[in-house]
């Protein structure tokens, strides 16, 4: 369970009329993206197809919005489903192999076709407002783009079709692409609120209330900033920031929730995993320190440093892996009885260490012709 966090899979099918770039001026590279030859299986091959002889970043957008709305439908057979996928890779598969889907596999497979031609694409999770005004009670997933520095947000799920009377109709609908953030904000929350792309952004409690006054007021959010720094952080520190601003956010639905729980599961799991990968390495050291002292450090002959080395780098690995795992809960009870599993092995193992750093003290600070003495008691 712990080696590698599952992703969410967000579901919905909402439909808003937003407006969105002409689309008068993309007649011809529409009529080219629609299809692809059925040889091209593979979505970096398919994005290069399209995206070929096309000159500018909007274009190449433009092409792998109209083919991901033309060629992939919605599962409503999913809609209602929770599914867990080990990797991205599986959900894009799974879209192409059956040109079917959900919001997270339009959104996958548009954030993987951009990057692979080089435009800058975001992978957005939040929730919606329906076109009867209510919030859903259904994750979302969609996609921000930068194009000649300015951000705009594109929903290829909503764009491919709709529901009606319980079935699915494949239609295109030319609304949801380049929405400007002051109106994407009105339908679409971002769970982080650093991906709605505005300088003054809404919080949860505003969004419910439908009340986008801040949006005529001047911000100081310096969000690109923001997202261009953290890209330098590790997993981790994207996670924990990430978190930081969903809470403060405001916790206004269940959704809300689910996500902050979904951030701190993948948060306690790395850092649980940090800490397993960092006492095996003490546990190997230690290991290898018990093979030398039965063998009196002789057969070979080690040299002290080494000797102190082996032993100090098993204490330190043992005290980081437990200052690690020190208060560290989780939303799932099965990595909670992990991690206080190896919590218990660690007060075993702990005063081992300590007794041993002792012993390899004392047998340095003693006069080499005498060291084997210490091995007889």
């Amino acid at each position: 369970m712990c080696n590698q966090i599952k992703n969410i899979l967000f579901i919905c099918l909402l439909f808003i009329s937003l407006s969105g770039f002409g689309n008068n001026s993309f007649v011809s590279v529409d009529k080219k993206s629609q299809t692809v030859p059925d040889t091209l299986t593979g979505y970096r091959k398919i994005a290069a197809y399209l995206s070929h002889d096309l000159k500018t970043d909007t274009e190449k957008a433009r092409a792998l919005y109209i083919w991901l709305s033309h060629n992939i439908q919605y599962n409503l057979s999913q809609k209602n489903a929770d599914i867990n996928y080990q990797s991205a890779d599986d959900i894009i598969d799974e879209a192409l192999r059956t040109r079917k889907g959900v919001c997270q596999h339009y959104a996958e497979l548009f954030h993987a076709m951009a990057h692979s031609i080089g435009l800058e694409s975001y992978l957005i999770s939040g929730y919606t407002r329906n076109n009867a005004g209510e919030i859903s009670d259904m994750s979302h997933a969609w996609n921000g783009i930068t194009i000649d520095s300015k951000h705009y947000l594109i929903d290829v799920t909503w764009a491919a079709g709709y529901e009606q009377d319980g079935k699915y109709v494949h239609q295109f609908r030319d609304e949801y692409f380049l929405i400007s953030p002051e109106n994407f904000i009105q339908t679409h929350m971002p769970f982080d609120p650093v991906m709605q792309f505005l300088s003054n952004p809404i919080n949860n409690r505003e969004f419910t209330s439908k009340d986008f006054s801040k949006l005529k007021k001047p911000g100081n959010f310096a969000f690109n900033d923001t997202i261009l720094q953290e890209r330098k952080l590790s997993k981790l520190k994207q996670l924990e920031y990430a978190s930081r601003r969903i809470k403060a956010n405001g916790i206004q639905n269940k959704l809300i929730q689910k996500q902050l729980n979904n951030n701190i599961l993948q948060i306690a799991t790395i850092k649980y995993n940090t800490a397993i990968d960092t006492l095996n390495y003490g546990v190997e050291n230690y290991n290898l320190y018990v093979t030398h002292k039965n063998k009196q450090f002789r057969n070979p002959t080690l040299e002290d440093k080494y000797v102190l080395e082996l032993i100090e780098s098993a204490e330190r690995a043992a005290f980081t892996a437990n200052k690690i795992l020190y208060g560290l809960l989780s939303p799932s009870t099965e990595l909670n009885t992990l991690i206080a599993d190896v919590r218990r092995k660690l007060s075993v193992i702990m005063p081992d260490l300590k007794k041993e750093k002792e012993f390899v003290e004392k047998y340095l600070n003693t006069w080499k012709p005498l060291r084997m003495l210490l091995f007889m008691k």
